[in-house]
């Protein structure tokens, strides 16, 4: 393979990979604390924790956020509480919003995606800094002691189209749920040039370990990056066809 063929290929695959997140690298704030390789948001009632990615990322690139998480409830007051939230604002790296069904989200004014148990029952998400008109959830998360699962978190910053898939097993059941979400954002308008990104966290009257388990994030290449890197690959194509000795 020659050299300008290798090196386009190469950055392809880098810029469609993903970077997984050490967990140990992350900001904490209010509760949160690291537990066995895990960032574990809160671990008793009345609680908010986050923990947040140092560096500011740029609101002008697309990008792709999966994570896996864990909320086991300890059997107080009945139902679990009360959510977690993966988040987007400006406010720095070091700060967490309101407990209990705020999740640690609301009063950051930011934008994110919100898993709320307890009674409230949603996962979706959220544009305007609250967790209020979040999309209801299909099935009672409070109602499990045991829900784990995974999301997928999208942007394009061409669109300002937001897009949130994920699943849900109820290990109280068997049973796996899924959801799915969109949502018209403009986080340069929102934000300006840079954003914080990271993970909230609440509970309230009732107990909950909450976890993070995983973490990557990926830039996700424009669709003008693509015709370029395939203009870029024909042309190497067409030069190696005029230097092959007839």
């Amino acid at each position: 393979m020659r050299p300008l063929l290798a090196a386009a290929l190469a950055t392809a695959a880098f810029n469609a990979s993903a970077a997984v997140v050490d967990l140990s690298a992350l900001n904490l704030a209010g509760s949160a604390q690291l537990a066995g390789g895990d960032l574990q948001l809160t671990s008793a009632g009345s609680q908010a924790g986050a923990g947040w990615i140092k560096n500011a990322v740029s609101t002008a690139q697309s990008f792709s956020v999966g994570f896996s998480f864990s909320l086991q409830g300890q059997g107080f007051n009945g139902n679990m509480a009360d959510g977690i939230a993966l988040v987007f604002q400006n406010k720095g790296n070091n700060v967490v919003g309101n407990g209990g069904s705020d999740v640690g989200y609301w009063s950051l004014d930011g934008a994110g995606s919100i898993i709320q148990t307890w009674h409230n029952n949603t996962i979706g998400l959220s544009t305007n800094g609250v967790v209020q008109g979040v999309k209801s959830a299909d099935w009672d998360l409070g109602a499990s002691q045991n829900v784990t699962g995974n999301e997928t978190v999208s942007y394009n910053a061409a669109t300002h189209v937001l897009t949130m898939t994920g699943s849900f097993l109820d290990g109280s059941t068997g049973i796996t749920h899924t959801a799915s979400d969109s949502a018209t954002v403009d986080l340069g308008a929102k934000f300006g040039n840079s954003m914080y990104l990271g993970f909230t966290g609440g509970t309230g009257g009732s107990y909950a370990d909450q976890r993070i388990t995983a973490f990557d994030v990926s830039a996700v290449p424009e669709p003008d990056t693509y015709a370029m890197l395939l203009a870029g690959l024909g042309l190497v194509a067409f030069v190696a066809r005029r230097r092959k000795p007839s």
